[in-house]
């Protein structure tokens, strides 16, 4: 596929760059950002190259573990959903290793605001595709009972669709608004995420047993 290929080429393209700087990189790089986009964590100049590998390892991982589910055909089905969530999410991991590698340099840069934004983006674009994607072990929400449904499967991904589109509004806020607040904001929706998908499949599994 030509987006295969592109990722792929993209990826290299990253290694490779990686290797040409790495001798310009300080002894230490930022491995980590608190809510305020500071950074309060480091680690050795050769960390660069896991966030630079990274990217490509997880293309493979994500390709290959279709194969191995007992449910591979539905891959099939949901292919336009699974092969835009590898786009997004590849391209993304790029993007923060070059922002970690820019940060690196000495660089003034906002890197709370543009992961903000990069998480946010990875769950619209996830939350437009969630009723698309079909019964499978790997990829979607999976919990006993969407597992032992397809119905309920079904039925749960496509309303939660809507609460990750609202989660990804909100880590696009959280990145103009102060630390605490962007934080609590955050959290606050992932947990009425995980709430809402538990509560929501077991309901509709335990009424769909009744009936």
């Amino acid at each position: 596929m030509k987006k295969d290929r592109f990722l792929i080429i993209i990826a290299l393209i990253s290694i490779i760059g990686t290797i040409f700087i790495y001798g310009s990189l300080p002894d230490e790089i930022p491995r980590h950002w608190n809510s305020s986009g500071e950074v309060d964590a480091y680690w050795g100049r050769s960390g660069v190259f896991l966030t630079a590998l990274l990217p490509l390892v997880l293309y493979l991982l994500m390709r290959f573990l279709p194969k191995i589910d007992p449910r591979r055909e539905s891959y099939k089905k949901h292919k336009k959903a699974y092969n835009m969530t590898i786009y997004v999410g590849i391209l993304f991991m790029i993007a923060i290793h070059w922002i970690t590698v820019y940060a690196s340099l000495g660089n003034d840069i906002n890197v709370k605001l543009l992961v903000n934004i990069g998480v946010g983006i990875l769950f619209i674009v996830l939350g437009n595709y969630m009723g698309q994607i079909r019964h499978n072990y790997f990829f979607g929400i999976r919990n006993p009972w969407t597992l032992a449904s397809e119905e309920v499967w079904k039925k749960t991904h496509r309303a939660s669709g809507y609460i990750f589109i609202i989660l990804g509004l909100m880590f696009m806020i959280g990145g103009f608004i102060p630390g605490n607040i962007a934080m609590g904001l955050v959290i606050g929706g992932i947990v009425v995420l995980l709430i809402f998908t538990t509560v929501y499949s077991y309901l509709l599994y335990r009424k769909l047993e009744d009936k």
